[in-house]
């Protein structure tokens, strides 16, 4: 499904494209590359400090997770050009690394939103938004949850605004660096 997307008083326009199940999944193979640069322009600077490794891995862990069949993707294109602005995909599964959460008995499946990535150039112009709802609309009536920086500022504002509870901060069993777990009902 696509829509436009123009905050009001923004400086500029998206087009959100969002797909789902082996459509999502062919697409971001096919833009694997793209999501790894994008990744690096999105997480290189604080509080992430990622390397270029560090994005090499995240689009081979969005590769491994497009076997999901319910594997959901969200592409914010510019009007300019159109280039590729930001990207966030999900999938449902129950939090690990996480302590004290895990599945339960008998219980649904919760949606991840594991990704949320937008270029400086268009952050703070309303696509990381406009993929967390073309996200989630896509993710079904489940609870949610996710990962994030603490001092990701913008990130946990928009989480807020969107109706999410910061959980517990915890460190990463990749590096040591602390993440905030947040939930969301529906």
């Amino acid at each position: 499904m696509t829509s436009a997307y123009a905050r009001p008083g923004g400086t500029g326009r998206f087009t959100v494209i969002h797909m789902t199940g082996s459509r999502a999944a062919e697409a971001a193979r096919a833009l694997a590359g793209e999501l790894t640069v994008l990744a690096c322009g999105a997480f290189a600077g604080p509080p992430w400090n990622e390397t270029p490794a560090q994005a090499r891995h995240l689009a081979g862990q969005i590769l491994a997770d497009t076997a999901h069949p319910a594997f959901t993707l969200a592409l914010a294109f510019s009007g300019r050009g159109p280039a590729l602005a930001g990207f966030g995909y999900g999938i449902p599964r129950w939090p690990r690394g996480i302590p004290g959460t895990g599945p339960v008995r008998g219980g649904t499946e919760p949606f991840e939103l594991c990704e949320l990535a937008v270029l400086p150039a268009a952050q703070g112009r309303g696509a990381g938004r406009a993929l967390h709802d073309a996200i989630l609309a896509a993710s079904g009536p489940r609870r949610r949850w996710l990962v994030t920086h603490p001092e990701a500022r913008p990130a946990v504002g928009l989480y807020r605004a969107a109706g999410w509870h910061a959980g517990q901060v915890f460190p990463s069993r990749a590096d040591g660096s602390t993440r905030l777990y947040m939930t969301r009902d529906r």
